[in-house]
């Protein structure tokens, strides 16, 4: 594995690969400060960018886009009070805090190191877990895949939104689409209705960004009359106030390890994501803080457990994305597709196929630690300059990229009908609140899902008891189960807490923020 690391990072200390990275930090930056503009919209516009480059160079660049972005939604949290990402909230409230106090650049560089610090360690837990886990998953045959793919629709159906039901529905809708056209097993024509276009399914890139970016965009354009607050950082004139020091650091670096252990297990797992493991690392840090009054009026170890858990996912979620071909949440999807279109199939020959290719890609992963450090670091100043920009000059933009990297896909106009479609799909999703995330991830997954299933029916034959036999099988099995009926118990608490918010005094959003952070 060391020589592997080794080959890895020569190949991408090359110039195409750094210059990949700095332009990924820089574009995750400002898209994650802007409020509104989200970290999957920037990686969505970049992939069709991507396209004509190596795959590591292609692929280092988005995940550089995904990780600087997670970290920039902490930027306009900490100045204007208004997280550019959701997993930033909780960042605001002590960030914020510290900004009225004149000390926002103590609270930028706190977030920063502690993004950073997460980052790196959630990177080296998927570097040293990744390949063993893949070694495991090649013991399971098609009959335990088959399980294992209900298991993780049933995860991520039940827990990528607020109703149980209309999750699964989303991602079962999702499985429906990737249906439409011939048949990969047996050559039918399925759900064409006669439209030849159909034969060869829905192209994958423009029906991304149909779903998940069209619709921010429709938002944006709805929000267009919403007042934008300019982001500015001033100094104060106590140099402490500025910075961190190394004290201040060795303070809270408890905590960065324990938060940054929790973002790591709840990003290995389906379906939660960055802002539940910041919730789930503050309300253990505020638990376990000597000074948990603190906590909301501007305590470093609020900003370093919400910055750094929601930061590890970005590694830990690669995890079963790599080695089991399940993305976990919408970002993970669109970055399986990216790997896709490059030629790289997500599972557990990914390290034997592509053994180089993936070292390189790691090595990058801790590149873009390094970068983002030093380009956010020492530009400050400028990237609040650059997020300030107003939002209306960005969405057109936004919908040119969308248009053209959708037409870039086949160089054909159906495509561009298909971006269309989709767009009008995704936005009544959202009317309706069917979850896009689930909807993308049953895409994704239901032809490895039919190519598991036609297996495991032939190796059973007539006897589809046969399916039933396998012991992993049936621990899928539960674990599916459970995953449902956990989600609708959390679900049902949930509802009963909002009810209980409602008939209190406390005005509702300070009652249900107090109730998150007392468990």
């Amino acid at each position: 594995m060391l020589t592997n690391i080794i080959n890895g990072f020569t190949a991408v200390l090359a110039p195409a690969p750094v210059l990949g990275i700095a332009l990924g930090v820089c574009v995750g930056i400002v898209f994650g400060a802007i409020p509104g503009i989200s970290g999957i919209m920037a990686i969505a516009i970049m992939l069709p960018l991507t396209f004509y480059f190596d795959p590591v160079v292609g692929i280092v660049t988005l995940l550089a886009v995904y990780k600087a972005g997670i970290y920039g939604g902490s930027i306009s949290a900490i100045l204007i009070n208004t997280p550019g990402a959701a997993a930033s909230f909780l960042t605001s409230l002590d960030g914020h805090a510290l900004a009225r106090a004149g000390k926002a650049g103590k609270a930028l560089c706190l977030a920063l190191y502690a993004s950073v610090t997460g980052e790196m360690l959630a990177t080296l837990v998927l570097i040293f877990v990744a390949a063993p886990i893949s070694l495991l998953s090649l013991q399971a045959g098609p009959i335990e895949k088959v399980w294992l793919l209900v298991f993780a629709f049933t995860v991520v159906g039940s827990m990528t939104g607020e109703s149980v039901p209309r999750g699964l529905l989303s991602c079962c809708l999702g499985m429906l689409f990737a249906m439409v056209g011939m048949s990969a097993l047996t050559g039918a024509a399925r759900l064409t209705f006669g439209i030849p276009e159909l034969l060869s399914g829905f192209t994958f890139l423009p029906l991304l960004i149909g779903v998940l970016v069209m619709p921010e965009v429709i938002e944006g354009v709805r929000r267009r009359k919403t007042p934008q607050h300019e982001l500015v950082l001033r100094h104060s004139p106590n140099p402490a106030d500025n910075r961190i020091s190394f004290r201040e650091y060795r303070s809270v670096f408890g905590t960065i390890l324990k938060s940054t252990g929790i973002g790591t297990v709840v990003g290995a797992l389906p379906g939660l994501g960055s802002s539940a493991a910041a919730f789930l690392a503050y309300g253990e840090a505020k638990r376990a803080s000597k000074e948990p009054e603190t906590f909301g009026k501007g305590s470093l170890h609020g900003i370093a457990a919400a910055e750094s858990s929601n930061n590890a996912v970005c590694g830990s979620s690669m995890i079963p994305m790599l080695t089991l071909s399940i993305p976990g949440d919408d970002v993970t999807a669109l970055l399986m597709g990216a790997f896709l279109i490059h030629g790289i199939t997500p599972g557990p020959t990914i390290f034997y196929e592509h053994t180089d290719t993936i070292y390189a890609i790691f090595a990058g992963f801790l590149m873009v630690d390094l970068f983002l450090l030093v380009i956010a670091r020492f530009g400050f100043r400028f990237w609040m300059k650059v997020a300030s920009v107003k939002t209306y000059f960005i969405f057109p933009c936004v919908f040119a990229f969308a248009v053209i990297g959708a037409f870039t896909t086949n160089q054909s106009l159906n495509d561009i009908m298909i971006l269309l479609v989709f767009t009008v799909l995704g936005y009544g999703m959202r009317l309706v609140g069917l979850n896009p995330a689930a909807f993308i991830i049953g895409f994704i997954l239901m032809p490895i899902f039919e190519q598991n299933l036609d297996q495991a029916v032939s190796i059973a034959g007539g006897d589809y008891l046969r399916l039933l036999a396998s012991p992993i099988g049936w621990g899928f099995i539960a674990l599916a189960a459970l995953s449902v009926w956990s989600a609708i118990r959390m679900n049902r608490k949930t509802r009963r807490r909002a009810l209980a918010a409602s008939q209190s005094p406390v005005p509702a959003g300070r009652h249900l923020f107090q109730q998150e952070h007392q468990k």
